[in-house]
């Protein structure tokens, strides 16, 4: 083919990747606005007569964020739910259930192989199920190891810092993931993103080592806690990809349950914490003792709810590696905000900004190719994607079909071509046994 780079059509649900980064600005708007002032915790030790600094908020802010407000908006999954309930039993009511009586001579000659489809669909069943419990560990599990964090260093005044090699290695985790979860074949196209990935996650972090060691008062042992996180939510939707496609479940019923396994983990939590450490749900109270953070909580209950509607679209009507492009480009609006206005909340404003964007733009690029939205023709990288594949398939069905001699030597001579080069390799490698 003349063309070497290919794009595939742009489809309707794209429209849910649009729907994700707009929630997840929101969410940033929402987080950022959510955290005490310094005026308000003066407040608060002139009141309780006590001596509080900003880290003491830090692991307060961070478990009604993180685990109780995401918990709470899984539940509301169960309006769509029902909604969709609904929709389907309507649907199911105006199909007529008259049978001829053809089909129910070849239903009763299909019972022989009843309890054989009755076992492999229980057998399915247990497994969805099993998946769902795993899922609701998960959630809960990729949250805490933020929290956990908090726990250990709760006292420690440390400098932040947006390291970039993140999101980098979400979309390596995610690939490898995908591949060993949902046996996702690779082919060239598909390791020469994944490699493409791999040199780009190294370039940024040696720049964010770089970085860090210019701030002592950065805590480089997050990184551990974030690459644990990543890992849990990257076999987590893997395993929800895999539980769709059994086709049991809708992705509303799939929150609701992860949600309410992932409610258990969070109840025996709170309960531990609350002999650990009382005070830390008497800071959690503040938050509802004014009318402003009783509406952002709200809020934050609804975009998280939207948050995870949105992930969930995604994964279901593509997959789990069509994901990490949502990702990639939140994170090249957020350089390109940083960049207009000229603002440190990213701690990322400096020489490397730049270079950081042309990388996730390759980056970007390279997860097009992975899931086959772009597809390059060169050094016979596309040879075994799908639209070579369909391509190849239209070809063949043409000369099966077709009578004009000028097409069918066309043909003809592309087979001399391959039985001739094939002929060359079997006699090179005859000379080389010899």
């Amino acid at each position: 083919m003349a063309k070497k780079i290919i794009f595939q059509k742009c489809h309707f649900d794209n429209i849910y990747f649009l729907f994700y980064i707009i929630i997840t600005f929101i969410d940033l708007l929402i987080d950022d606005n959510i955290f005490p002032s310094d005026e308000e915790i003066e407040e608060i030790n002139k009141k309780e007569n006590v001596k509080l600094k900003e880290n003491n908020f830090y692991l307060p802010t961070k478990i009604l964020l993180t685990l109780y407000i995401s918990n709470i908006s899984d539940f509301l999954a169960i309006i769509p739910h029902l909604i969709r309930k609904k929709l389907l039993k309507r649907k199911n009511e105006n199909i007529s259930n008259i049978k001829t009586e053809d089909n129910k001579t070849t239903d009763e000659q299909n019972l022989i192989y009843n309890d054989y489809n009755i076992s492999v669909t229980n057998k399915k069943k247990k497994t969805v199920l099993s998946c769902i419990i795993f899922i609701g560990i998960l959630d809960f599990v990729e949250k805490f190891f933020l929290i956990l964090y908090n726990i250990i260093y709760s006292e420690k005044e440390f400098d932040s810092y947006t390291f970039s090699c993140i999101v980098p290695f979400e979309i390596i985790c995610q690939f490898i993931c995908s591949y060993i979860i949902l046996k996702i074949q690779f082919y060239k196209l598909q390791y020469f993103s994944l490699f493409l990935n791999l040199g780009i996650f190294i370039i940024i972090l040696i720049i964010d080592i770089y970085n860090i060691l210019k701030r002592p008062k950065f805590n480089w042992k997050i990184y551990f806690f974030y690459l644990l996180n990543i890992i849990s939510y990257s076999i987590e939707y893997s395993l929800g990809k895999k539980i769709f496609l059994y086709g049991y479940i809708s992705i509303y019923l799939l929150i609701i349950f992860k949600g309410s396994f992932a409610l258990i983990l969070t109840l025996l939590f709170s309960l531990i914490m609350l002999f650990v450490n009382k005070v830390i749900f008497s800071r959690i109270g503040f938050f509802f003792t004014k009318t402003k953070y009783i509406l952002l909580i709200i809020a934050k209950i609804f975009s998280s709810f939207f948050s995870s509607i949105f992930t969930w679209l995604i994964i279901d009507r593509f997959s789990p590696n069509y994901f990490p492009l949502s990702l990639l480009f939140f994170e090249l609006c957020t350089f390109v905000i940083d960049v207009i206005h000229d603002s440190k909340y990213f701690s990322i404003n400096g020489w490397d900004l730049y270079i950081r964007m042309f990388l996730y733009l390759i980056s970007f690029i390279g997860v097009m190719m992975h899931n086959e939205i772009v597809v390059i023709n060169i050094c016979n990288l596309g040879s075994d994607t799908k639209y070579f594949l369909d391509l190849q398939v239209e070809s063949d069905e043409i000369f099966a079909k077709t009578d004009n001699p000028e097409i069918m030597k066309r043909y003809e001579s592309e087979i001399e071509i391959e039985l001739e080069t094939d002929i060359g390799n079997s006699k090179e490698n005859q000379g080389v046994l010899n």
